[in-house]
């Protein structure tokens, strides 16, 4: 899955996958399923297709990633800041703030955060709820 993402900047789709591996869909589309229901990625509403594989969100979210070359989205903030470490390069986050709406800039050079490291981050859910509303989390 992982490196389906990096190398297209995007996830699979189950027909890929289930090519990839020369499986039937039903059974794909199965795995796919057990992935979410395991917490492994995050499948959209009513699909079977990828909505995210953290730290990669696959839908708008306020949290842009340019790294590696590319234009990434991440599934929060703090994810947004593993999109450059999963890539293993430089990167920066544009970002809004959940609270009060202002533009937030980090940046992260030789897996080090060199803007916004003095910015605070609250974690509005607490963890153990985090699953309760994964989208909204």
């Amino acid at each position: 899955m992982y490196f389906s993402i990096v190398a297209n900047g995007r996830p699979p789709t189950v027909v890929e996958t289930a090519a990839a591996f020369e499986l039937d869909m039903l059974e794909m589309e199965e795995s796919y399923r057990r992935l979410h229901d395991a917490h492994a990625l995050v499948l959209h509403p009513d699909s079977v297709e990828v909505w995210m594989a953290n730290p990669f969100c696959f839908a708008p979210t306020p949290h842009r990633v340019t790294a590696g070359g590319l234009g990434w989205t991440g599934t929060c903030a703090w994810d947004a800041l593993g999109i450059p470490a999963a890539l293993h390069t430089d990167g920066e986050v544009d970002s809004d703030c959940a609270c009060c709406g202002e533009q937030v800039r980090l940046r992260v050079e030789n897996g080090e955060l060199v803007e916004g490291a003095d910015l605070l981050v609250h974690i509005l859910v607490p963890a153990r709820r985090w699953w309760d509303d994964i989208g909204f989390t």
